[in-house]
């Protein structure tokens, strides 16, 4: 996990697919979290998947890059 809560490994299976794995823990933040949470959105390709973090307490989202990125999946 690293300082700000957040961690991404992309890594390579038995079968030579990439597997993605995020850790999201925002507990550390003020007021237990502020109510952050990690949004997936896949794209109707079924391919692109679109991670952004959310806080309904403060109606807004995080914008840092290890906030707010795309994922190329590999679905082959």
């Amino acid at each position: 996990m690293l300082g700000d809560g957040t961690g991404y490994l992309a890594s390579v299976d038995d079968h030579g697919r990439v597997v993605h794995q995020m850790l999201s823990n925002y507990q550390h933040r003020e007021l237990g979290g502020e109510g952050y949470l990690r949004l997936l959105e896949l794209e109707p390709d079924g391919r692109t998947m679109h991670v952004r973090t959310y806080s309904p307490w403060y109606d807004q989202y995080l914008t840092a890059a290890d906030q707010d990125f795309t994922i190329e999946l590999d679905v082959g």
